[in-house]
């Protein structure tokens, strides 16, 4: 099992890079209720999901990179509806998308900076998942419904019964 660095598992928006990041963060909850009547036998209280949610966060140094999702330009978009992917990078400042581990649609809820005199100025930007989709679709097509292959070269076999 190969394992990833933190510097190779970037944040993209829009199929851009999120720049200057220093860190990333993926948070994936899952609400429950409690649905317990008095039918109910035993000591342990029913549960039923209520909902699941997720959101993506980001930080890193301020700059001014127009080529790249930079501080300025996540502010003029508060509140849109952007495609976001948790990939693998590569090439020059880690900024060429590779390996697609997580997608989905979200909505830029937070942006923020701090300035504190005599240190770097930070952002950080938070995502809220708009979709249930944590993970990037690929259609699949054969000739043979029976045997498929992904992008990546996986077969799968389906059993028709």
């Amino acid at each position: 099992m190969a394992t990833v660095k933190g510097q190779n598992l970037r944040l993209f928006i829009g199929g851009v890079v999120v720049a200057a990041s220093k860190q990333c963060d993926l948070n994936l909850r899952l609400d429950v209720q409690e649905s317990s009547t008095k039918d109910d036998t035993g000591d342990w209280a029913n549960q039923m999901v209520v909902r699941l949610g997720w959101e993506l966060r980001a930080n890193g140094v301020v700059t001014v990179d127009p080529d790249r999702n930079d501080p300025a330009s996540l502010l003029n978009r508060i509140g849109d509806t952007v495609q976001v992917e948790l990939a693998l990078a590569s090439g020059e400042k880690n900024s060429v998308k590779g390996d697609i581990m997580l997608a989905g649609e979200a909505i830029i809820s937070d942006v923020s900076i701090t300035a504190t005199n005599r240190e770097e100025s930070v952002y950080q930007v938070t995502l809220t998942g708009q979709s249930n989709m944590l993970f990037p679709l690929s259609v699949l097509c054969s000739g043979d419904p029976y045997r498929l292959v992904t992008a990546d070269n996986k077969r799968i076999i389906v059993d028709p019964d």
